[in-house]
């Protein structure tokens, strides 16, 4: 799997069972723990998956990061056709 999207896949697993998973909100360093990237290189999957429509960054007090409905669907799709 291309390194882009296992982090899209941690994000999707973290917001996959939320009663509103666009709108939920994922700090770096939650997505940081769960992945073997080291950061600079989750930066460039994060700004790849913006340019892709996936997710969406926003600078708050600290950044964060939502997954978009095209990004939800998109790894929702990809689960049905990996089982």
């Amino acid at each position: 799997m291309e390194n882009k999207w296992q982090t899209l896949q941690v994000i999707y697993d973290l917001v996959k069972n939320d009663s509103n998973p666009s709108k939920s909100i994922i700090h770096p360093n939650v997505i940081i723990a769960r992945q073997n990237f080291p950061w600079d290189e989750i930066v460039e999957h994060l700004k790849e998956l913006q340019t892709d429509g996936f997710v969406m960054l926003t600078q708050l007090s600290t950044a964060v990061v939502s997954l978009t409905n095209e990004g939800l669907q998109h790894m929702a799709a990809r689960s049905v056709t990996a089982s």
